[in-house]
């Protein structure tokens, strides 16, 4: 009996790496995907975000066990009730330069509806006592990490940002909308490559089904 009570608690203590996201139609990620492998193209070296798990993080979350997922998916729902659906314009690129390599992202230039959510979730996951980043909120969709600019024969190391900006200028505007966030599972399957599986996804106040 004492085995299995050892068992039940271990189960209990599952902990998954969690964050809430807003993710995109196949069709979107193609689009993104394009932006990300036109800055790709000069850099020396970078780790590009597979094409299936590019998304827009509203909160990382970090390790939870069951009974925190269980408040960070109550917390979702709640937000999710108390807003409406998002419409986002994604704008240029940009990047956060950093000495092992930067980030490089494409930033959101609409983003009221964005805020009012981000705000809405992390309000409600506050008041059930999970973590939540003090930082500001910068809107963006990661594309590349650890990313390192190619050498350009006469012209040095080009500065990462530059490089954002000039291949800002040829991307095509992207309109997308969301009706439905979700609570992901960032995770290694089997051994496998990296993988964000949404475990939760609620819809936004005004849309009847959810997954």
């Amino acid at each position: 009996m004492e085995s299995t009570k050892n068992d039940q608690s271990s189960a209990d203590q599952t902990q998954k790496r969690l964050f809430v996201a807003l993710c995109f139609s196949a069709e979107e990620r193609e689009a993104l995907a394009q932006s990300r492998d036109a800055v790709l193209e000069r850099l020396r070296s970078g780790h590009p975000t597979l094409t299936t798990n590019i998304h827009l993080t509203l909160a990382f979350l970090g390790m939870l066990d069951n009974a925190g997922e269980q408040r960070a998916a109550d917390a979702l729902r709640a937000a999710a009730r108390a807003c409406d659906p998002v419409s986002l314009s994604l704008g240029d690129l940009g990047a956060f330069e950093h000495r092992r390599g930067g980030i490089v992202w494409r930033g959101v230039s609409r983003q009221e509806e964005l805020l009012v959510l981000q705000r809405t979730l992390v309000r409600e996951l506050t008041a059930r006592g999970l973590p939540v980043d003090e930082r500001p909120f910068v809107p963006h969709v990661t594309l590349v990490r650890g990313a390192r600019p190619a050498r350009e024969v006469g012209n040095g190391m080009p500065d990462l940002r530059r490089i954002c900006e000039e291949v800002s200028c040829g991307l095509p505007s992207l309109e997308t909308r969301h009706a439905e966030v979700s609570l992901m599972w960032s995770h290694h399957p089997t051994g496998e490559q990296l993988t964000y599986t949404p475990i939760l996804t609620a819809p936004l106040r005004g849309w009847k089904s959810c997954i």
